[in-house]
C-alpha cells in the first residue's frame, strides 16, 4: 500500500492552508483598525475631553468691564464661564459708587473658563466734615483741615469779644458741614477786642442843650450844624437812630430854636 496522500487529501490540504491564510490576514487587519481607531480616540481624549474636564470650557477673551456695575459685570461674565472677584474698593469722584474701575485680567486677554476676574470698584467721592475751629490758632486750624482733607481758603480778620487776638472766630462753610475732599474752607480770626460800642437812641423831641451835655459826658463829640438853632428840641440827628457807634464818633444835632415848656 502507498502512503502517498491521494488527490481529495492534498485538496483538502490547501483548503485549510488557504484558511489559515485569511485568518492572519483578518487577524492582522482587525489588529490595524482597533490600533488606528485607539490612536484616533486619544488624540480627542487629550485635545477635546481632558481639556474640558481639566478647565471646564475652552479658552475665553475676558470682555470688557469698565464702567460697569458689578451685577452688571456678573451678567457679563455669566455666559464666558469666568467668575468675578472683587480685588478692592478705592475713592473716585471720576466714578459713580458701584461702578467698576478696574480689572484683572485687561479687557481681551485669553484665558480658561472659570478664571477669576479681579475687579476694583469705586465708593464714589470722598467727602469730609469741616471740624470745629473756633477757639484754634491760625496754625492748628490749617493742620486740622489737613487733617480732614480739606484746604485752607483765606482769612479775615475782624474785632471779637468771644476770642483772643489771632483765634479764629468761625469757619466758612461752618463747623460739621459736609464737602468733597479737597474743598477750600475760609477763616475768621480775630483781632482782640473791639472798641465799646453804643446804640444810637431815638432823641428827637428832646432839648438840645440837655442831650448835649449828657452826651459829652459819656464820651462822644456834638456838633451842630453853624448858623443852626442852639435851643430847642431836637428836630434832627446823625447818627440815625438805632446805630451802632462808638466812643469816637461825632454825634451832629439839629434844634426848632424855640425853648421847650
Amino acid at each position: 500500500m502507498s502512503d502517498e496522500p491521494g488527490p481529495g487529501r492534498r485538496e483538502d490540504a490547501r483548503v485549510v492552508e488557504r484558511r489559515k491564510s485569511h485568518g492572519v490576514r483578518d487577524s492582522v487587519l482587525i489588529l490595524a483598525l482597533a490600533l488606528a481607531a485607539f490612536a484616533v480616540g486619544l488624540g480627542l481624549f487629550n485635545g477635546v475631553v481632558m481639556p474640558r474636564l481639566i478647565h471646564g470650557t475652552g479658552e475665553v477673551q475676558v470682555p470688557d468691564l469698565a464702567n460697569l456695575t458689578v451685577d452688571q459685570a456678573e451678567r457679563a461674565l455669566r455666559p464666558t464661564g469666568l467668575v468675578l472677584s472683587r480685588a478692592g474698593e478705592r475713592f473716585d469722584p471720576g466714578a459713580p459708587r458701584g461702578f467698576i474701575l478696574a480689572q484683572d485680567p485687561p479687557q481681551g486677554t485669553p484665558v480658561r473658563g472659570h478664571t477669576r476676574v479681579s475687579v476694583t470698584v469705586s465708593l464714589g467721592e470722598e467727602f469730609s466734615s469741616v471740624p470745629e475751629l473756633f477757639g484754634e490758632s491760625r496754625r492748628s486750624a490749617q493742620l486740622l483741615l489737613e487733617r480732614a482733607g480739606l484746604r485752607f481758603g483765606g482769612m479775615t480778620r475782624a474785632p471779637n469779644d468771644e476770642v483772643g487776638q489771632d483765634l479764629v472766630v468761625t469757619s466758612d462753610p461752618p463747623a460739621e458741614s459736609v464737602l468733597p475732599r479737597g474743598t477750600a474752607v475760609a477763616l475768621l480770626v480775630s483781632t482782640g477786642q473791639g472798641p465799646e460800642e453804643f446804640v444810637m437812641p431815638d432823641l428827637a423831641g428832646r432839648e438840645l442843650n440837655g442831650v448835649h451835655r449828657q452826651l459829652e459826658a459819656l464820651g462822644f463829640r456834638v456838633e451842630v450844624p453853624p448858623a443852626a438853632p442852639s435851643i430847642g428840641a431836637i428836630v434832627s440827628q446823625s447818627p440815625a437812630p438805632g446805630s451802632r457807634v462808638t466812643r469816637d464818633a461825632v454825634v451832629t444835632l439839629q434844634a426848632t430854636g424855640r425853648f421847650i415848656r
